[in-house]
C-alpha cells in the first residue's frame, strides 16, 4: 500500500510541476505578453530603441532616446520621369544607427529584464536587453553613440551603467555625440 501511495504522490507532484511550468509560459492576461523573457527571439528592429518579438510584442529599450529612423521615399521626378535629385551614396548617421542595431539584434535571441515601470504611454514593454554573451544592449547602443541618454524615474536600475556608456561615446565623439 505504501508503494502505491508513493507512486501516486510522485505522479501528482510531477503533474503539478508540469502544469506550473506550462502556466509560467502562458500569455499574461494583464500584460498580454509572455512571462518568460530569459530567451526571446527578436523578429524585427523598427527603431534604434524599439523592436518586435516573435510573439508580436513591441519592446522599447530603457534609457535610450533614439534618432528618428531614416526616411526613404521615391525621389521627385520631372515631367519626363527623370529623378530631380541624385541618391546620396553615403549613409546618414540615422541609417548607420539603425543598421548597427539591426545587425546586433534582428533574428537573434536576447534576455530581457524589467524595471519598476513595465509599460510606457504607448503600451510598449520597457526593458533592458542582454545578448547571450552578456552584452548589455542598451549600454552598447549608447557606447557606440547611436542614441542619446534618457533616464526616467522610476526605471533607473542600470542608470549608472547607461550614463557611463553615454559619457564614453561623448569623450570619444562617436555617432550622435561626435556632431
Amino acid at each position: 500500500m505504501s508503494i502505491l501511495k508513493g507512486l501516486l504522490i510522485s505522479l501528482v507532484f510531477s503533474s503539478a510541476t508540469q502544469i506550473l511550468l506550462a502556466e509560467s509560459r502562458r500569455v499574461d492576461p494583464v500584460w498580454g505578453s509572455l512571462r518568460d523573457y530569459n530567451k526571446v527571439f527578436i523578429q524585427k528592429v523598427i527603431r534604434v530603441d524599439t523592436f518586435i518579438l516573435e510573439s508580436g510584442e513591441k519592446i522599447r529599450l530603457i534609457g535610450l532616446s533614439a534618432p528618428n529612423p531614416p526616411r526613404k521615399g521615391p525621389l521627385p521626378k520631372n515631367e519626363f520621369g527623370i529623378p530631380l535629385e541624385k541618391e546620396d551614396p553615403t549613409n546618414s548617421l540615422e541609417e548607420q544607427a539603425l543598421g548597427f542595431v539591426k545587425n546586433l539584434l534582428e533574428g537573434r535571441y536576447v534576455r530581457l529584464e524589467f524595471d519598476v515601470q513595465k509599460k510606457d504611454e504607448d503600451l510598449y514593454t520597457l526593458a533592458y536587453a542582454f545578448l547571450p554573451d552578456g552584452t548589455f544592449v542598451n549600454a552598447e547602443i549608447l557606447r557606440q553613440g547611436f542614441a542619446d541618454l534618457r533616464t526616467q524615474p522610476p526605471n533607473t536600475q542600470y542608470a549608472h551603467k547607461l550614463k557611463g556608456a553615454y559619457q564614453e561615446a561623448r569623450q570619444e565623439k562617436r555617432g550622435l555625440q561626435g556632431e
